[in-house]
């Protein structure tokens, strides 16, 4: 999980920042924030770049869910960055964009779903569920969870970046927005997850959770969005409508011309915790991809 704010230096084109609040009504219960953010950047003859939001599940059964959170973003940087990434770019050679689409939608869900599986059971065998972590997961008298999976529950939206081609991923509910020069915002082609209905969401935790994560794959073939914005569902949820939330992008971009996003970034703590108590009370995670026009 990582709290607060976070910038990175510009890497080709692009200037990237991320911020976590702790929901209003985490502070009054003294819950932990239960979302988690990561940023990436590659180095060298690898412009790359990856942002990660999560979202750990609320509810009695998700008690590991903040760590649940941190493991998806952390897996999905590695996953993107690290693994996926090798298969699909060769230095000093254009991609075969046919290829990387294919190899995203067939080789990336299973491998990043299996990755944090993995990755949470070994904590599990690290450290073992308590009593009270047991007691809402398992029938009377059982001595261990029936599911190890669903203690971490989570969600989890992702963007790749690289010259070529936009990758953006998402499994369970969050929101991503993308903005043009003109202001006009709009959303990639993911296709349509029909279960996030209310506090419905698909989630890591999930039996064959690859099954449900969407993906667009979009080649770089003009000028690419001047923000893309990456939220948990605690940001959409504190407003009144889908309009009202996808204006936030705009004004964003806005104010960021206007002042920098330094300074933006530095104000975003306090507009969050601001939009959570007025809200949804729930935390949010905000994950910002600006695009340097020349």
């Amino acid at each position: 999980m990582m709290s607060g704010r976070r910038s990175l230096a510009p890497v080709e084109g692009w200037q990237i920042a991320g911020v976590s609040a702790r929901g209003a009504s985490h502070l009054r219960s003294r819950a932990p924030n239960q979302d988690a953010l990561r940023l990436w950047q590659g180095k060298g003859s690898s412009p790359a770049l990856v942002l990660a939001v999560s979202d750990g599940h609320g509810g009695a059964a998700y008690t590991r869910s903040h760590i649940g959170a941190a493991y998806a973003v952390n897996t999905a940087v590695r996953v993107l960055a690290r693994d996926l990434l090798p298969r699909l770019i060769t230095p000093g050679s254009p991609p075969d964009l046919r290829l990387v689409k294919r190899t995203c939608d067939e080789w990336l869900p299973k491998v990043l779903v299996r990755c944090w599986q993995e990755r949470v059971r070994r904590f599990t065998r690290r450290y073992p569920f308590t009593a009270d972590e047991i007691a809402p997961l398992s029938p009377e008298g059982a001595d261990k969870p029936t599911d190890s999976l669903t203690p971490y529950g989570a969600t989890l939206v992702a963007v790749l970046l690289t010259e070529e081609f936009h990758l953006y991923l998402q499994l369970g509910d969050g929101d991503i927005l993308t903005v043009a020069t003109d202001g006009t915002v709009s959303r990639p082609a993911l296709p349509v997850d029909a279960r996030l209905l209310g506090n419905e969401t698909t989630s890591l935790c999930m039996a064959e959770a690859w099954r449900n994560v969407r993906l667009a794959f979009q080649p770089v073939l003009g000028e690419p969005p001047s923000l893309i914005l990456l939220s948990t569902d605690g940001y959409a949820n504190s407003f009144v409508d889908p309009a009202s939330f996808e204006q936030v992008g705009a004004d964003l971009l806005a104010a960021i011309r206007a002042d920098g996003l330094a300074a933006v970034s530095e104000q975003l703590p306090d507009w969050l915790a601001q939009t959570s108590a007025a809200g949804s009370g729930d935390d949010i995670s905000v994950a910002l991809a600006l695009h340097l026009s020349k």
